[in-house]
């Protein structure tokens, strides 16, 4: 989880924010005494957006600020991701200030937002750029007692939230579950990729009990494979044991980022199929269909299997299909090769501006239609999570917004940023800053 620390001057109001950002009731993890004063930390939750706060305290300010800077700033570049270095809006150009943001260019290369607070009103708000020459992330312009421009801070935050969850991401393997109704060819699958017969494999359905994870690595990347029970229709599960195994298929979903679903090409796709798939879009995860023994039908069944795939209109975005042949070996790797794709694709992050422009021009292109009478009105979007890519967007008002144009917008943009193949989520939100001062 992103940790950030507040840092600044005594008297800025460094505790204000800090217990704006906890919503006050919120219980103190730790306190860690011995310090200039003692340090909290907190949990924190921004307009939804969670991550650890750290509240480096006040300092007598008659200390020198090379004291100060040991205590506090030391303290937090060492321990944090992200520095709110906090000013007071309404003194106007201060030199400390100056020897402040000098220490923190010297001392580290963390993202630093400058937080200008106290801003009750524009009249008793001075100007910041005098800090202008240090290339901070800001100014934000807030009053944390007031619970002003706080959104505008959150929108300075969520871009570095999402480097840190894409950070976190990066972990050494791409965790891939294997799924399908009994015997459709799962474990021959698995098997074929690590080139030992490390999965049982029988022609009696549900041989394969549990969830094996198995290391996997291919061109240097690795994979969690992760080969599940068959998932039956809930009428066939009779036993207990099989109860659990299909318990275990969709625990094994949840902590994927991508899922293969095996379809048997021979005895065609079922309902059941396609409430996986359905299953594993909801989840937010990747998946490809893999027809298997595609080798051995007809070209007319090849035909009709595709149609009934494509035609099934509860999935939001073109699902990656490839035909393979687990026993021959035929297209396995491409399935290998497809997910890297589709990882990327989960893991991708988008720039504000980048989407504010594909904003506009969908707007322009097809306005939103009327809600109750009124009109909708986007004022801006930005990301706030990967895996899958989340998007908010800020609008005038509560609006249920319509899932047809909902459907528009996530075409619009899979096409204007080439995001394939994968789920996208958007979130709409009433702007909640009631005062937004320096814009």
């Amino acid at each position: 989880m992103l940790k950030v620390a507040i840092v600044g001057l005594p008297n800025v109001g460094k505790s204000t924010i800090f217990n704006r950002l906890i919503n006050k009731k919120s219980a103190i993890v730790s306190d860690i005494p011995n310090l200039t004063r003692d340090r909290r930390e907190g949990n924190a939750d921004l307009c939804g957006l969670k991550f650890k706060v750290i509240d480096t305290g006040g300092v007598d300010s008659q200390i020198k600020l090379s004291v100060l800077v040991l205590d506090q700033v030391k303290l937090a570049i060492e321990t944090c991701d992200v520095i709110l270095f906090v000013v007071d809006a309404r003194i106007g150009e201060d030199i400390r200030n100056v020897d402040f943001a000098k220490y923190l260019r010297k001392n580290t290369k963390k993202p630093i937002i400058l937080v200008a607070n106290k801003c009750e009103s524009k009249k008793r708000c001075f100007n910041v750029d005098y800090l202008e020459y240090f290339k901070f992330i800001g100014p934000v312009y807030i009053s944390a007692e007031h619970n002003l421009g706080m959104v505008d801070l959150y929108d300075a935050l969520v871009p570095l939230t999402v480097e840190d969850n894409m950070e976190n991401s990066k972990s050494s393997y791409i965790k891939i579950s294997i799924v399908g109704r009994p015997n459709a060819g799962k474990s021959t699958f698995v098997n074929r990729l690590i080139g030992e017969n490390r999965v049982i494999v029988s022609d009696e359905p549900g041989t394969t009990r549990d969830s094996i994870d198995i290391e996997y690595k291919y061109k240097d990347q690795l994979f969690m494979l992760i080969d599940t029970a068959g998932m039956r229709k809930k009428a066939k599960v009779t036993e207990n044991i099989e109860v659990t195994s299909v318990s275990k298929s969709i625990e094994s979903i949840s902590r994927s980022d991508i899922v293969i679903l095996m379809i048997d090409s021979v005895c065609g796709i079922e309902q059941q199929d396609l409430s996986i798939a359905e299953l594993v879009v909801q989840k937010g995860k990747a998946i490809i269909i893999a027809l298997n023994k595609w080798d051995i039908i007809s070209r007319e069944h090849r035909s009709e299997l595709l149609k009934s795939i494509r035609s099934y209109n509860k999935l939001s975005f073109d699902v990656p299909i490839i035909e393979i042949s687990a026993l021959q070996n035929i297209n396995c790797n491409r399935i290998i090769e497809r997910s890297i794709e589709l990882y990327k694709n989960l893991t991708m992050r988008i720039t504000t501006p980048i989407l504010n422009k594909w904003l506009k021009s969908a707007v322009d292109h097809h306005k939103p239609p009327l809600v109750n009478g009124k009109t909708v009105k986007f004022k801006y979007i930005t990301q706030i999570k990967v895996k899958p890519p989340t998007f908010a967007i800020v609008t005038n008002g509560h609006y249920d917004i319509d899932l047809t144009y909902q459907q528009y917008l996530m075409n619009s943009l899979r096409k204007y940023c080439s995001i394939d193949g994968i789920p996208i989520r958007l979130n709409f939100r009433k702007n909640k800053n009631p005062y937004n001062v320096g814009h």
